[in-house]
């Protein structure tokens, strides 16, 4: 079974994709193509992770603010 992609991992994903398209000169379509997607999934990975640490979060602050 797969591991399921970290924050860490879908964000070096993120890091590095960005980092070669800066270092490029001259754009592939076709390879763009799939760093695009590439990227985006990295991305959805990151958003979901961040909007439960942000759902947790406001949980654990209402939960004190009930007290």
């Amino acid at each position: 079974m797969p591991k399921k992609p970290t924050f860490k991992d879908a964000y070096q994903t993120l890091k590095n994709n960005a980092e070669q398209l800066e270092k490029t000169d001259d754009l592939d379509i076709d390879n763009l193509v799939t760093t695009v997607e590439e990227s985006i999934k990295a991305y959805k990975i990151c958003q979901e992770r961040i909007l439960a640490v942000e759902k947790a979060l406001a949980e654990a602050f209402d939960d004190e603010l009930e007290k």
